[in-house]
């Protein structure tokens, strides 16, 4: 992805925390609080040597070549017409100045051009560096209350807050600062600090027969989320005086909006401009005036029921909703504000800015899941669990750690986001058991299974609307003899094997993957084959 090669990075944590507990007849109250002082000096070269993606292999191989007429060099361009099918190459720049046909217009093959720079030129380290600290206190109260011999009572409150790193550079003298006073404009060019992540949470755990045989459990709670440091630190360095986003792609450079892009692989060198001004076009990073950390509501309830000695039955179910959830976007994209219920249509703060990534709480989501499973307890030489869970898994933004992409459908439409989550998998089973063998061996044996996750086909205009090729079933097993050399020395041989039956187990189809994400999750293709293991372990 053509990203730079290092980021020098010194991360210090300073961690103070105590709890006191208080035992009274029925009561156990535990209390206490935390400090917490995190501190982040990097240097973060992620673009200074340019983000590059194109739509196709042929596309690409035109825009590597050297420059000439009929679609080649860096100003080459995809004639599209409207349903979006190729009609034919251009050289848009000059001294081409070559156009589209009518009834079509360049679309590709660029689709994003994304680099780091200085306000004078290329980047350098000056302008990766930040040094931020986070400051997260803690209170908490709970109480277990034994009301009777079958029925306990747990309750408490929670108390947090995350107070984020004021900007080096005021917001008034940033290359946004021009439009703090605009109403539309998502930020003030700070980063709020939750302050007010106030979480009861309740639960009892009731022995329905009183012999210990039917147990009923049920929980309900809020619980916060934290926001990473990486959000935070573009919107730090990202403001058009240390650093600027530079944005381009061959559609919007052919129309003159955005910066032509150089020749591959070279990367666009910025005019220097003067003190107090901004070049058009720079991209910056804010955070949502209005931003919360993620909340979550959750309530399980569960029953389990001993079918006989060691064997028991267990069922639960499980509602979650997650509510300011992370949500990156570009307001100059078009964007819905929350606060006045009105769409800002795009480039509303163009030509002064380029891309305007914004760090939002607009996401949302909702888990619910129930799962069934039999247990056995160790005993007459063997242990076993298995159990089914059939879930539903929704959201409008599956994506809460790559602050550079904007996934959104049609920005205009944010109902069209809301759908299955990336991670919804509506069927998973899973199964082990370890046993004690004759002579000597012990066993083991786990299973895995899960259905396929949903994904967005191109051309697509609602999210998550079909299934990847990524269902997944693993049988593994593991098998091991220790041989005693008196009481003291153990040599123990084992034999393993995974994914016995070689199922393919995609991690993501091949056709329509993402071309880019920097979640960490990067890998494609085909999981890992059956593999078989020896080793030899001497204990002593």
């Amino acid at each position: 992805f053509f990203l730079g090669p290092t980021v020098d990075e010194v991360f210090w944590r300073t961690q103070i925390r105590d709890s006191f507990s208080w035992v009274a007849g029925k009561h156990t109250v535990k209390f206490g609080g935390e400090w917490m002082h995190s501190d982040n000096a990097q240097v973060f070269r992620g673009f200074f040597e340019g983000r590059s993606i194109f739509d196709s292999v042929p596309g690409f191989l035109r825009y590597a070549s050297p420059a000439a007429a009929g679609g080649f060099g860096p100003t080459t361009g995809e004639c599209l017409d409207a349903a979006g099918a190729l009609k034919g190459w251009v050289t848009w720049g000059a001294p081409f100045n070559e156009t589209c046909p009518a009834g079509s217009s360049v679309g590709g093959p660029l689709i994003l051009y994304l680099q780091g720079a200085g306000l004078q030129g290329p980047a350098t380290d000056a302008a990766g560096f930040s040094d931020i600290a986070n400051e997260d206190y803690s209170l908490f109260v709970q109480d277990k209350w034994q009301i009777n011999s079958r029925f306990t009572f747990n309750y408490g409150l929670r108390w947090e807050a995350q107070i984020m790193p004021d900007p080096v550079v005021p917001p008034a003298k940033t290359a946004y600062g021009a439009f703090l006073n605009n109403p539309l404009f998502p930020s003030d060019g700070t980063l709020p600090s939750p302050k007010k992540e106030f979480q009861p949470r309740v639960g009892f755990a009731w022995d329905v027969a009183g012999n210990g045989k039917s147990v009923v459990r049920a929980n309900w709670g809020i619980y916060y989320g934290h926001q990473n440091m990486l959000s935070q630190v573009g919107s730090i360095t990202t403001n058009g005086v240390q650093q600027q986003t530079i944005f381009t792609n061959s559609s919007l450079a052919s129309l003159g909006f955005t910066p032509t892009p150089n020749a591959y692989p070279g990367l666009i060198n910025p005019t220097p401009v003067a003190p107090g001004t901004f070049p058009s076009g720079t991209g910056v990073r804010v955070f949502d005036r209005n931003y919360n950390n993620p909340r979550i509501y959750t309530t399980s309830v569960g029953f389990e029921q001993e079918l006989a000695p060691d064997w028991a039955v267990y069922m639960d179910f499980t509602h979650s909703k997650g509510v300011y959830l992370t949500h990156f976007y570009n307001a100059n994209n078009g964007f819905y504000d929350s606060r006045t219920g009105n769409f800002v249509p795009a480039n509303t703060f163009a030509p002064q800015l380029g891309e305007v990534m914004v760090t939002s709480a607009l996401g949302k989501s909702l888990y619910q899941g129930f799962t069934i499973g039999v247990r056995k307890r160790m005993s007459k030489r063997f242990q076993l669990e298995g159990n089914y869970v059939y879930s539903r898994d929704r959201d409008n933004d599956s994506n809460e750690r790559d602050p550079f992409t904007d996934r959104r459908i049609n920005p205009m439409r944010p109902d069209l986001d809301y759908g299955y989550s990336d991670r919804d998998e509506p069927h998973k089973f899973n199964f082990f058991t370890y046993a004690d063998l004759p002579w000597g061996i012990t066993a083991n044996v786990r299973m895995q299974a899960h259905s396929a996750q949903p994904t967005t086909p191109l051309g697509a205009t609602q999210r998550n609307t079909a299934r990847k090729d990524n269902q997944y079933f693993s049988f593994d097993w593991r098998a091991s003899r220790p041989i005693k050399f008196g009481d003291r020395y153990q040599l123990v041989p084992t034999v393993e094997m995974f994914n016995t039956f070689n199922n393919k187990n995609n991690v993501n189809p091949l056709a329509s993957p993402a071309l880019f994400n920097f979640d960490g999750f990067l890998r494609q293709g085909v999981g890992d084959p059956r593999q078989a293991q020896l080793s030899v372990k001497f204990l002593f």
